[in-house]
């Protein structure tokens, strides 16, 4: 196994697209969403391959820098969470959105990898602080807990079936109109009392 990390490219799309078909919801996104993703400003949308495999993609990573209020919306927050309401809607933040790894390589430290390494990335395009919701199943299992805990990421809030007006598939509940809900964390980067410095 010889893992490698590059840039999301056009040809990768219909790859990334099967693995979320299979690993989070088909049709989640479809390759139109994926190529907008491609193209937009502020992106971070990486993938993984095995060069022992021909390179075959073994994981992909969607995450974004972009203006909190922005964030807020996609991360389907109705209301800013408590831990969030000092902070100016324009701040620039990260958000880790989406990514899935190929079941033969999980378990390998691919996802832990792709955390920590976004991180400096998207200090350096100036975000204050690193959002994400992370899925807990009806049976109250959130797969990402531990790798968030290790990095330093604490819960703000709850969301309660944030994505249950989407019809899609859940892999997780089983349902067309998603009854999972997501524990949505925060890791801060910069604090907005101290002129935007850790």
């Amino acid at each position: 196994m010889k893992l490698e990390t590059r840039f999301a490219e056009q040809q990768d799309l219909p790859e990334i697209k099967r693995q979320i078909d299979e690993y989070i919801s088909p049709d989640y996104y479809t390759l139109e969403d994926l190529q907008e993703i491609l193209r937009r400003e502020g992106t971070l949308f990486y993938v993984m391959t095995d060069a022992d495999r021909e390179g075959i993609i073994v994981s992909y990573f969607y995450a974004y820098v972009a203006p909190l209020r922005e964030a807020l919306s996609d991360l389907h927050a109705a209301q800013p969470p408590e831990a969030l309401r000092g902070w100016d809607p324009e701040t620039p933040v990260g958000v880790y959105k989406t990514s899935s790894v190929l079941r033969e390589y999980q378990q390998h430290g691919i996802c832990t990898s792709f955390i920590r390494d976004v991180e400096p990335v998207m200090r350096d395009r100036g975000a204050k602080m690193i959002l994400a919701t992370a899925m807990r199943s009806p049976a109250g299992v959130v797969p990402m807990r531990h790798i968030f805990d290790t990095h330093g990421y604490r819960v703000i809030s709850e969301l309660i079936r944030p994505w249950h007006h989407l019809e899609i598939y859940c892999i997780y509940c089983r349902q067309v109109h998603c009854i999972c809900d997501a524990v949505f964390y925060m890791k801060e980067l910069a604090d907005p009392e101290n002129g935007g410095q850790i």
